[in-house]
C-alpha cells in the first residue's frame, strides 16, 4: 500500500450521524488510508466494528469509518500529521470481530494452546482475546496468539514467551500479540508483536537466533527487526519522540538491531545506542549513545517489570561444552568458589552487574580478583 501521501486535505467530508446513542463524526477512505483528526487520537481509541464500519471512540469523542471492512485490504489509519500509522490489519484486530453486545450469540472460537504466561503484574491491566472477551490478567494468567494487552495507569505487566522471550509493558500501554509459533525440536519459529503505545522493552529468546527477522516489534512509526538481544522502547504521543535503545544482554554479549521505515533503516550494534523518530515517512536517524541517567528518564523502570529470563539456564542443562559467560552465569546462581579459579569468567559476570545498571561501560570485560567478582555478582542477582 502506497502510504507517502499525507498533506492535510484528508477527508472527502464529514458528516454527523448518530451511533451508540451519541453523534459520532463520519470519515471515508481517501486512496488507500484514512486520516484520524485529534492528534494520536488513534493510538489510544477503542476500536470495535459495527457492521461494515469501524468506530474509533475515546474521551466524548467518536469518529466513524464508513465502510471500512467492505475493503478486501483494511486501509491503514494515519494520526492528525500523517506521521504514525497504524495498519490496516492492526486495525482490524484491535476493532476484534464484531460488537460487544452480539458476543453472547456467537460461539467463541478455539483459542488454540497457550503460547505464554504472565509473571510480573502490577495495577489493572486488561486482556482482550480474539474472540472479544475481556479478563482482567493477574499473575499466572494464560497468554494466546492475538490477545491485546491494555494497561492502566501506574500499572505494568511481564509475560514470558515459550520461547523464553519476555516481554514487559509499562502503564498506560497497549500491546497486540500478532504472531507466535515455536517448534523447539525442529528449532523453527517465527513471532511478531505490536506496541501501540507505552513503554516497552524485552529479551529475546530462541525464536530470534533462528534468523534475521524471525522475531520483530512493529511500533506506529518503525519496526524493530531482532536478532538476538535486549531492547527498550517507548511509542510516545504526539509531541514526543518514539524512542528504541539496544541493551546489553544478560550474559554480557551485545545482539543487533535493525530499525525500519518506509523510508530507511538504521543498524544498532552498541550498547545503549538509542535512535528517535517522528515519522513513520522519515528515515531512523543515526543512533546515539545515551548515557544510564537520560536512559531513567525515558524509560523509568520498565526493565525490572521483566520476568526472569531463562533461557540461560536451559543451554546451561543441554551441553556440557558452553561458553565461559555461560558458565559464569551458572557460578553465579549456585553461588559456588570457582570464580576464583577462573577470573576471566568471573570478569565477564561482572559485565552482566553493570550492564542491567545501564552504566560502567568501559570497565567491560576488565579482570578482578575472584573475590570482589563473586560479591558484585551477588549484588547483581539481588
Amino acid at each position: 500500500m502506497a502510504l507517502s501521501r499525507y498533506e492535510p486535505e484528508y477527508l472527502t467530508g464529514y458528516s454527523s450521524d448518530v451511533l451508540g446513542g451519541h453523534k459520532a463524526v463520519a470519515l471515508h477512505v481517501a486512496d488507500d488510508f484514512v486520516r484520524v483528526p485529534n492528534g494520536d487520537f488513534l493510538l489510544s481509541a477503542e476500536y470495535s466494528q459495527f457492521g461494515p464500519d469501524l468506530s474509533l471512540s475515546g474521551d466524548g469523542v467518536e469518529f466513524v469509518v464508513k465502510d471500512y471492512f467492505t475493503f478486501e485490504t483494511a486501509p491503514d489509519l494515519l494520526n492528525a500529521d500523517g506521521t504514525a500509522v497504524i495498519g490496516g490489519a492492526l486495525a482490524s484486530k484491535l476493532a476484534g470481530p464484531i460488537t460487544p453486545g452480539q458476543f453472547a450469540q456467537l460461539a467463541q472460537s478455539s483459542a488454540g494452546p497457550s503460547i505464554g504466561v504472565v509473571e510480573t503484574l502490577e495495577g489493572v491491566v486488561q486482556f482482550t482475546r480474539t474472540d472479544g472477551s475481556t479478563i482482567q490478567a493477574q499473575a499466572g494468567t494464560k497468554v494466546f496468539t492475538g490477545d491485546i494487552v491494555k494497561t492502566e495507569a501506574d500499572a505494568s505487566v511481564g509475560i514470558t514467551f515459550v520461547d523464553d522471550t519476555s516481554f514487559a509493558l509499562g502503564e498506560s500501554g497497549r500491546l497486540v500479540i500478532d504472531e507466535m509459533i515455536y517448534d523447539p525440536s525442529a528449532g523453527t519459529g517465527q513471532s511478531s508483536f505490536s506496541v501501540v503505545k507505552g513503554v516497552f522493552s524485552f529479551v529475546s529468546g530462541q525464536i530470534a537466533k533462528v534468523g534475521d527477522d524471525a522475531m520483530t516489534v512493529n511500533t506506529p512509526v518503525a519496526t524493530i527487526g531482532i536478532r538476538g538481544t535486549t531492547v527498550a522502547g517507548k511509542a510516545a504521543a504526539e509531541g514526543s519522540a518514539n524512542t528504541i535503545t539496544l541493551l546489553p544482554d544478560a550474559g554480557g554479549g551485545v545482539g543487533q538491531i535493525a530499525v525500519s521505515n518506509s523510508a530507511g533503516t538504521q543498524i544498532m550494534s552498541v550498547p545503549f545506542q538509542t535512535t528517535s523518530l517522528s515519522s513513520a515517512f522519515t528515515a531512523p536517524p543515526a543512533p546515539i549513545v545515551l548515557p544510564a541517567n537520560q536512559l531513567q528518564n525515558l524509560y523509568g523502570k520498565i526493565q525490572n517489570v521483566l520476568p526472569p529470563t531463562r533461557a540461560p539456564q536451559k543451554q546451561q542443562n543441554k551441553s556440557d561444552d558452553a561458553g565461559p559467560a555461560a558458565k559464569s552465569n551458572t557460578d553465579k546462581g549456585s553461588g559456588e568458589k570457582e570464580g576464583e579459579k577462573e577470573q576471566g569468567e568471573a570478569g565477564e559476570g561482572e559485565g552482566e552487574n553493570t550492564e542491567q545498571q545501564g552504566e560502567g561501560l568501559e570497565e567491560e570485560g576488565k579482570e578482578k580478583e575472584g573475590e570482589e567478582a563473586e560479591k558484585e555478582e551477588g549484588e547483581a542477582v539481588e
